[in-house]
């Protein structure tokens, strides 16, 4: 959550971000939103550095799959409203004994249109939930998801998202950089060296914890998942006391396998605020912001009371972002030079 650059520039070109990420040498996941620069740049930085991963971030994903959803029942709407308008019309004439089978007739053509646009719209509903299924980290039935399960699941929706609303969705599910973070969880989780008993024990219980829905209610198939987290509990007991440990270690790894761009999209909030209350964002004024946010404590969640460059490790003379620009700058200069306990 840490912002490390935010320098204002003339292009967003490929050029212009490997100048930002060549000074990053131990950078091994890249995370990001599809834009054109961007995504040139990444692909010759892997060139540079095959233990580089670049992943496309399943937030915009979402999101441009979502709206093109939305269009998609509007569309079936907007077709059911002019149908029912121009049905209402054929019976007003029928009411008052006039002819009105041309009015009936294009009325039927209209509730033909509108059903067939509210079944693709359905179809495409379906079909972009199994998406949404595809791209976690667990399938349904709660075992770790990879990309050959995934691949399946896409390949198999996109016929059904029609239309040129998810031509963008369409192009993004069918790079391979949107499914990396599968890749790279295949390989953090056997790196972490379980045994198969163990590993397949944890999946279980993780699997259950992160799809609560699966053991609830009186259902048969909710008693068994119930049961089979009980049996998982009592094997990792007995097989190996240290299961908690290992419990946690593979927890660790799956929340550093990022998917989402969250804590990009979060500094882009606030910057766009701003941008929205400057009329002039100079470079001097970025880097003020950018103080700002490394050392603002969080209100809530895992980081909670702890800010940016606190997480990162970083040591300084005050953890009030006012009072570090009140030191004078060869004070300042000191005490980020004098050495520090234990070293």
């Amino acid at each position: 959550m840490c912002w490390l650059s935010g320098r204002l520039a003339e292009r967003r070109d490929a050029s212009t971000w490997l100048e930002e990420l060549r000074p990053l040498p131990h950078l091994k996941d890249l995370l990001s939103d599809a834009g054109v620069g961007l995504c040139k740049a990444a692909k010759t930085l892997a060139a540079e550095r095959p233990a580089l991963r670049h992943t496309l971030d399943v937030f915009h994903l979402k999101r441009e799959g979502n709206k093109a959803l939305r269009r998609d029942y509007s569309a079936a709407s907007q077709a059911m409203e002019e149908a029912a308008a121009k049905q209402a019309e054929a019976d007003k004439l029928r009411r008052r004994g006039r002819h009105s089978s041309n009015q009936s007739t294009a009325a039927r053509h209209r509730w033909k249109r509108a059903e067939a646009l509210l079944d693709q719209a359905a179809a495409s509903e379906r079909a972009w939930r199994e998406v949404g299924t595809a791209l976690e980290l667990f399938t349904p039935d709660g075992r770790l998801n990879d990309r050959r399960q995934a691949e399946a699941k896409i390949q198999e929706a996109l016929p059904h998202l029609q239309g040129r609303g998810w031509a963008k969705t369409r192009r993004l599910l069918k790079r391979a950089e949107t499914l990396t973070f599968l890749d790279r969880l295949q390989e953090r989780v056997p790196a972490l060296g379980f045994s198969k008993e163990t590993l397949t024990a944890l999946e279980r219980l993780e699997g259950l914890e992160r799809q609560p829905e699966r053991s609830q209610g009186e259902s048969p198939n909710a008693g068994a998942a119930r049961g089979l987290a009980l049996i998982s509990t009592v094997q990792l007991a007995q097989s190996d006391p240290q299961w908690q440990e290992k419990l946690a270690q593979f927890r660790q790894v799956l929340q550093n396998t990022r998917r989402a761009s969250s804590c990009v999209e979060g500094v882009n909030s606030v910057v766009r605020m701003q941008q929205a209350r400057h009329r002039r964002m100079t470079q001097g004024l970025l880097d003020l912001k950018r103080l700002y946010w490394n050392m603002r404590p969080f209100r809530t969640g895992r980081r909670k009371n702890r800010s940016p460059y606190e997480i990162l490790g970083v040591n300084l003379p005050t953890n009030s972002w006012w009072d570090l620009l009140e030191l004078p700058m060869d004070v300042l200069r000191q005490r980020l030079s004098a050495p520090k306990d234990g070293e």
